[in-house]
């Protein structure tokens, strides 16, 4: 039997990889799709206009159905904040799932949670995926492209959580009441294991312990 097709969007080579990776590890054939060729550039394409944005993505989500593929795992927070995948997904006739889907179950289980994420895109929309879900929860949140940048550039998980003194910045959110830290970018899970070793806080990753799993099981499953 052949694998089911499926896109895999995210905002630079890098992220896109870390996504197609986890899809196909769930048995996937994946097709890579960067909206940008580096963290700047992605910057620079979600802070353009609301025309140009969904232009551009428009047209690569008709290049994925042209290419029989029928549905999309959007591997990037910044970029799902940027763009309105569900006005895209009813126009075109895709399938298309983003890391949103899973924020609002989360928000369920938390009075007061911090978020890092890649920059004030992603945080203020990932802000307001929990507050819809939870009117009473309290949001403590940070955007930092240069956690981003360590990545791409492939300093160690031990390396960018001393660079950027993670273990310092985990104390911080926990100083001020949070429950739990939640890591808003997909390039974060490079450093889940490691940060959740020196976090006084647990450290919510869904894109490695619920997003895969909640996906295949309730949006991607493979037909019959």
């Amino acid at each position: 039997m052949s694998k089911e097709k499926i896109a895999c969007i995210a905002g630079t080579p890098i992220d896109t990889k870390m996504g197609a990776d986890k899809l196909i590890a769930q048995g996937f054939d994946v097709y890579q799709y960067p909206s940008s060729k580096n963290p700047d550039e992605e910057m620079l394409f979600q802070l353009s206009s609301i025309e140009n944005k969904m232009a551009k993505i428009r047209t690569m989500l008709d290049e994925i159905k042209n290419n029989g593929i029928g549905k999309v795992f959007v591997y990037c927070n910044s970029l799902s904040s940027a763009i309105d995948f569900k006005l895209l997904s009813n126009e075109i006739g895709l399938k298309i799932v983003t890391p949103f889907d899973v924020y609002e179950k989360e928000a369920m289980n938390y009075s007061r949670i911090g978020i890092i994420a890649a920059n004030a895109v992603a945080t203020s929309k990932i802000e307001k995926v929990l507050l819809d879900a939870n009117k009473n929860i309290s949001i403590i949140s940070i955007g930092a492209l240069p956690f981003v940048w360590s990545v791409e550039k492939g300093l160690s998980p031990q390396d960018i959580i001393v660079k950027h003194k993670l273990e310092h910045l985990c104390n911080w959110f926990y100083d001020n009441g949070a429950e739990a830290l939640l890591l808003g970018c997909t390039h974060f899970p490079y450093f889940y294991d490691e940060l959740k070793e020196v976090s006084k806080i647990p450290i919510i990753d869904i894109y490695t312990t619920r997003l895969i799993q909640w996906d295949k099981r309730e949006c991607l499953k493979k037909s019959a």
